[in-house]
């Protein structure tokens, strides 16, 4: 039997579905699930990119404050704080 080996994709394997979000981004990643949406579908309601969703989601970048407002209404993310600049990645 002859192994796959996956370190040579050219993308990285789909990110799981955190169980306890302990970032910005899975919190995200989180809501997007529960809400039933692929990252295409938050791309559009959002008015942003699906390569920006995949950013925020892996913690490559925050959303910004019309961003952030638009995730609240689509993600119902009443119960998160609002990104700052000490959670992006330095």
């Amino acid at each position: 039997m002859v192994k796959y080996d996956d370190s040579k994709e050219r993308y990285s394997r789909r990110k799981l579905i955190p169980v306890n979000p302990k970032t910005l981004g899975d919190h995200l990643h989180l809501k997007r699930i529960e809400a039933d949406l692929s990252q295409p579908e938050l791309a559009q309601k959002a008015g942003v990119s699906v390569r920006m969703v995949r950013k925020w989601e892996c913690g490559l970048a925050c959303p910004t404050e019309g961003h952030w407002q638009a995730l609240k209404l689509i993600l119902h993310l009443d119960e998160l704080p609002p990104p700052d600049a000490s959670t992006s990645p330095e």
